[in-house]
């Protein structure tokens, strides 16, 4: 099987628990390209006037691409991060 054939990408859209939430601000990265996360795993937080959302992995994985730096505004529904997961 090939390199790209063991794994597949699952893109990491921000998400917010406020529903008008635009402009919202990176405020932590807590991981790196190249890192393993477990599933639910916390990778960065998210503000949005106060209100701090935790962006979570729903699966085990390395990380991939990071899109956003700290301080960065990004949009609901933006791809932050990849994460590979592997198909074995």
């Amino acid at each position: 099987m090939s390199e790209a054939a063991q794994h597949e990408t699952l893109g990491i859209e921000a998400t917010c628990t406020s529903i008008n939430a635009y402009d919202l601000v990176v405020t932590e990265i807590m991981v790196a390209v190249g890192d393993a996360v477990a599933a639910e795993q916390i990778l960065m937080t998210l503000e949005y006037t106060k209100v701090v959302t935790e962006v979570t992995t729903p699966s085990a994985g390395i990380v991939a691409a990071i899109h956003c730096q700290k301080g960065d505004e990004v949009q609901v529904g933006d791809r932050i991060i990849d994460i590979h997961r592997s198909l074995a």
